[in-house]
C-alpha cells in the first residue's frame, strides 16, 4: 500500500509542480531554504537540533491561517516541550519567522516522499508530533508510527465533503487514521467522521479559533489606525474591511464601493501575489487606491510621504477609495478599524474563511453562502444573531447600507459575537492536556 501511495504521489508532484513553482516564484523568497522540503538541512540548523534538553514536540501549521492557531497552541506547549514548527507555504512561514520565539526552531514541512520524511525525522527526533486540522500525509504519519512517535491530530475537522472523498480511498486513509494517538475535533459532526473510518481515540475539544481570536493572543504587528491616517482617510469615514478575498470578489466589492461612496474599502485578498490583477481591476472600475507597500518593491511599508496611487501620485494629495493591502499577516488588525467587516472566499469560490478572528474585534461580519468550511461556527454564530450572512451581491449591498447606517444593529451583532466567542474559549487547555496526558513525564 506504501509503495503504491507513494507512486501516485511522484506522479501527482511530477504532474502539480510546474504551478506550485510558479506560485512559489510570484509570492516571493521561493529559494530561501528550498531544500528543506526535500530533507536537506544546514550544517547550523543540524548542530542546534543535535542536543535536546527535553521532549521535542514537531508542529505542522500548513499557512498563515494555522500558524496563527499555532502560536497559541506553542505558548502552551513550551511550558512542557522543545518545540520545532514547520510550516509549507513561504507566506506561513514568513509569518512564523517574525513572531516565533527565538528558542522555537522552524523548518519547512518535507514533501512526503519516504527519503525526505525519514530525513526530517532523523534531524528533529520528535516525542511526538502535533498535526493541525486536517494536515494528513500518509508517509508522514507511516513513518511517525514506524517510530513509535504519537501522533495527535488537532483543531480536527473533517467535512462532509472530505468524508465522501475518504470514502472512495478507504483503503489508504484508514490505515492513516488508526495510527493517530488522539484526533482533537472541532465538532461533533467531526469526531463522528474520524470515527468513522478508524481513528482509535477521538475527543472533541471544540475549536481552537476561538482561543487564537482572542485579543491576548498575539501582539500587533502593524498599526492600521496610522496607516489610514497617513494616508489621509478622515477618522470619522467609516471603514469596510475585506478580508481574504476571492477572485470575483474584488468586482463585487469595487461596484458596491462605486455604488455607496460614503465608505472607505481596505481589501485584503486571499493570495498577496494576486495584487497587480487586482490592481488593473481597480483601475478598470476607476477606483482610486493606495497599496499598502510600494509597487514593486514589495519592502518598503506604507509611510507618509512614499504612498503611491494608481496615477503615481502622493496619496496624500488625492483622495482615495480604497487600501489594498498587499502584505501576508496584518489582516487580523486591520479588522480592528473597521465599521463592516466582509470575510472572503464566500461569495464567490467554496469553503469560506474564519469569521471568528473577525468577529473578535468588535465589528460586524458579513460573509456569503458558501462556509462550508466552517460549517459548526457559523450555525453557532447564525443561531445568536452574531453575523449576517447574505445569499449574493444584491444582499450584500442591502447589507452594507444598514450597518452602515445603524450604529446601534452593529453594537447589537458586536456583543453577540462576544458571547458566542466567549463560551466557546478554552481548547487550547484541553488540547495541551490531552497532548501531555499521553506522553511519560519528563
Amino acid at each position: 500500500m506504501r509503495w503504491l501511495y507513494t507512486a501516485l504521489y511522484a506522479l501527482g508532484f511530477v504532474l502539480l509542480s510546474p504551478g506550485f513553482l510558479y506560485k512559489m516564484w510570484k509570492r516571493g523568497k521561493y529559494k530561501e531554504n528550498f531544500l528543506q522540503r526535500f530533507g536537506r538541512y544546514s550544517p547550523e540548523l543540524r548542530q542546534r537540533l543535535a542536543t535536546k534538553t527535553g521532549k521535542r514536540c514537531w508542529i505542522q501549521a500548513v499557512s498563515v491561517g494555522e500558524v496563527n492557531i499555532a502560536f497559541v497552541v506553542i505558548a502552551a506547549l513550551r511550558q512542557r516541550f522543545e518545540v520545532v514548527l514547520t510550516t509549507t507555504t513561504s507566506t506561513g512561514y514568513a509569518l512564523a519567522r517574525e513572531r516565533l520565539p527565538a528558542d522555537v526552531t522552524l523548518l519547512y514541512f518535507p514533501q512526503d516522499f519516504p527519503m525526505c520524511v525519514r530525513r526530517a525525522y532523523d534531524l528533529i527526533a520528535p516525542d511526538c508530533v502535533v498535526l493541525m486540522e486536517s494536515e494528513l500525509w500518509p508517509n508522514h504519519v507511516w513513518e511517525g508510527a514506524r517510530r513509535n512517535v504519537p501522533i495527535f491530530l488537532i483543531n480536527a475537522r473533517m467535512s462532509p465533503r472530505s468524508a465522501r472523498r475518504h470514502e472512495k480511498v478507504q483503503w489508504l486513509f484508514r490505515s492513516v487514521f488508526e495510527k493517530l494517538a488522539v484526533v482533537c475535533a472541532q465538532s461533533r459532526e467531526d469526531a463522528d467522521n474520524f470515527r468513522r473510518f478508524g481513528a482509535p481515540r477521538v475527543e472533541m475539544t471544540g475549536n481552537l479559533k476561538y482561543d487564537a481570536s482572542l485579543p491576548q493572543a498575539g501582539q500587533p504587528t502593524v498599526d492600521p489606525a496610522k496607516v489610514l491616517r497617513d494616508i489621509g482617510v478622515d477618522p470619522s469615514r467609516p471603514v469596510v474591511v475585506a478580508g481574504s478575498t476571492w477572485p470575483g470578489e474584488e468586482e463585487i466589492l469595487f461596484d458596491l464601493r462605486a455604488k455607496l461612496p460614503d465608505f472607505f474599502l481596505v481589501l485584503v485578498p486571499r493570495h498577496v501575489e494576486r495584487t497587480p490583477e487586482i490592481v488593473e481591476l481597480a483601475k478598470r472600475k476607476n477606483i482610486s487606491f493606495v497599496l499598502r507597500k510600494q509597487s514593486g518593491t514589495g519592502v518598503s511599508p506604507v509611510r507618509s510621504g512614499q504612498t503611491t496611487t494608481a496615477n503615481g501620485r502622493d496619496a496624500r494629495s488625492t483622495a482615495s477609495d480604497c487600501l489594498i493591502v498587499n502584505t501576508t499577516g496584518e489582516l487580523r488588525w486591520f479588522y480592528d478599524v473597521a465599521t463592516v467587516i466582509f470575510v472572503g472566499k464566500s461569495l464567490v469560490g467554496e469553503g469560506g474563511q474564519n469569521i471568528v478572528e473577525a468577529a473578535a474585534t468588535g465589528h460586524p461580519v458579513v460573509f456569503g453562502p458558501n462556509m462550508q468550511n466552517f460549517k459548526a461556527i457559523v450555525a453557532e454564530f447564525t443561531a445568536a444573531g452574531a453575523c449576517v450572512q447574505v445569499q449574493d451581491r444584491y444582499e450584500l449591498e442591502h447589507a452594507f447600507r444598514d450597518l452602515l447606517r445603524d450604529e446601534t444593529l452593529r453594537a447589537k451583532i458586536a456583543g453577540a459575537a462576544r458571547a458566542v466567542i466567549a463560551s466557546n474559549a478554552g481548547a487550547t487547555g484541553r488540547t495541551v492536556d490531552l497532548i501531555a496526558g499521553r506522553l511519560p513525564p519528563l
